[in-house]
């Protein structure tokens, strides 16, 4: 297994230890041809919304984060990626998950 299918099976299985965490199932789409590499999901709650879902989009990289003073970061992906994130006609809200890793896998 090269590196980056390291770091793509390593941001998968620590997403879902924190879904598991707050009680959300996670499933995977058969094909990822719409910038949706993970779904997660809740049966049931009280409120507005019933049965929560989003759609994520995972990274894992190694680079350092440039967190600004506010506490964000910027992180480059290709356009197609973002505009996939950020249309506003989705019926399920999106998001992109960041995994930062230590460069060298022992750490």
């Amino acid at each position: 297994m090269d590196t980056k299918q390291r770091k793509e099976q390593f941001s998968q299985a620590f997403v879902q230890a924190i879904a598991a965490c707050a009680g959300f199932a996670w499933s995977k789409p058969s094909v990822d041809e719409d910038s949706v590499d993970m779904m997660l999901s809740k049966k049931g709650g009280s409120g507005t919304l019933r049965s929560p879902r989003l759609e994520l989009q995972l990274k894992c990289t190694e680079k350092e984060a440039m967190i600004a003073s506010d506490g964000t970061f910027s992180y480059s992906i290709p356009l197609k990626n973002y505009d996939d994130l950020r249309d506003t006609s989705l019926h399920i809200p999106r998001i992109l998950v960041v995994v930062f890793v230590p460069a060298q896998q022992e750490e």
